[in-house]
């Protein structure tokens, strides 16, 4: 159901349209409180059924979508870390390269991870020394805020 405010002639009207049958050229209109059934004007019968659009998951992000013939990005499930701490995702974003591998002995404030998000390249750094024990996203990943992305022991 759509409403509309209009001002014909200096008139003002209230107008809801509850109902369009596409298979013919009637609508369902309500003036005023006054129901009227209406042809359409010009319009033709539709050929063909239009495409529906379904609603999205209850989760979806409209930022993982892609269009069907793009190569979709890849998407890490949460991964839990095995043991240590975990360097975790400050903001949604794309992971641009990993400065770091298993095994690596990382100083506090190194960088660990670049992050694009909203068009800019951010850093991420160690807050404390350690050895990398994981590494939980590879460059390209799509990364939501909160992810886990380094394990340091």
């Amino acid at each position: 159901m759509k409403d509309y405010s209009l001002k014909i002639n200096g008139h003002n009207y209230d107008v809801q349209i509850d109902d369009v049958n596409e298979a013919s050229t009637l609508a369902h209109v309500v003036v005023n409180g006054v129901s009227y059934e209406v042809e359409i004007g010009g319009a033709q019968t539709a050929a063909s059924k239009k495409p529906q659009v379904a609603p999205a998951a209850k989760g979806a992000n409209s930022a993982m979508i892609t269009p069907a013939t793009a190569a979709p990005s890849p998407r890490l499930a949460a991964v839990a870390p095995s043991a240590g701490y975990a360097v975790k995702c400050p903001l949604p974003g794309t992971v641009l390269s990993v400065k770091v591998a298993v095994g690596d002995t990382v100083s506090r404030g190194q960088t660990l991870v670049v992050l694009e998000a909203m068009k800019m390249e951010n850093n991420i750094d160690a807050d404390r020394a350690g050895v990398v024990k994981q590494v939980l996203v590879q460059q390209g990943a799509t990364v939501m805020e909160g992810d886990n992305l380094i394990v340091i022991e």
